[in-house]
């Protein structure tokens, strides 16, 4: 049972096939607080030379930029296994190719998709961490998505900067062994919520949005912490806040 005061529904995501070449994906979500869908490929699953050469050239200029300034080469494939997938699939709910998908950015930088005139366009985000991309979808509501690899951290620290003072004296109320699982629990769970409202953890949460955040766990694979969110409001007034 997690410190947090609220549960959440868990949700399953679909596991992307690097062997399926034709799919017909349903990005399609009930009226929120209803989950949005949500997708995951695992790296290990298919050859680094393999990704490259069928999405690299799905990417847009900036984001080949992009790519080229991390360093390190699994930050590169994360990256671009995380756009890559992003445009093939906002491009089947589009009708679009993948590579004429067009992303704008929000205030605090969150990515957004832009539809053809007269279609609306869907809410997405993504995240990853280790060898795992998880994408999450909804065509009514602002979504956000975190996954995080559960390691040894200064928790204690970290927690006490990020977490709210009841989340935080709960946190250390736990059995110590419980501390480290539990702390990626609600970091996830916080850092999707931020997402979905469009901020991350450069903007300031507002408690009255706060509190419309439907809030779903993610069933990840051992080793990891997963969480979704949905802001639950009208799609109007969504894109009238920047989200």
């Amino acid at each position: 049972m997690s410190f947090l005061s609220a549960p959440c529904e868990e949700l399953k995501p679909r596991p992307w096939s690097w062997t399926e070449t034709c799919f017909e994906p349903d990005l399609s979500a009930a009226d929120a607080p209803f989950p949005p869908v949500v997708w995951e490929a695992r790296l290990s699953t298919a050859s680094p030379d393999l990704i490259r050469a069928e999405l690299t050239p799905l990417l847009s200029t900036e984001e080949l930029d992009r790519l080229r300034r991390f360093l390190q080469p699994l930050d590169q494939l994360r990256f671009l296994v995380g756009r890559g997938l992003l445009r093939l699939l906002l491009g089947a709910e589009l009708d679009l190719p993948a590579a004429q998908v067009k992303i704008a950015y929000g205030p605090f930088g969150k990515p957004e998709s832009v539809a053809p005139p007269g279609r609306p366009a869907p809410h997405f985000n993504v995240s990853h961490a280790g060898d795992l991309v998880v994408l999450a979808f909804s065509q009514t509501h602002p979504v956000g998505i975190d996954v995080e690899e559960v390691k040894d951290a200064d928790t204690e620290s970290i927690a006490r900067q990020v977490f709210r003072p009841a989340a935080y004296r709960a946190w250390l109320n736990l059995e110590p062994a419980a501390r480290l699982d539990e702390f990626f629990v609600a970091w996830t769970r916080q850092e999707a919520a931020l997402k979905a409202l469009g901020l991350g953890f450069l903007g300031p949460a507002d408690e009255t949005a706060t509190a419309r955040v439907s809030n779903f766990g993610l069933t990840v694979p051992p080793g990891y912490r997963g969480a979704v969110a949905l802001w639950a409001i009208p799609r109007e007034e969504g894109s009238a806040l920047g989200a």
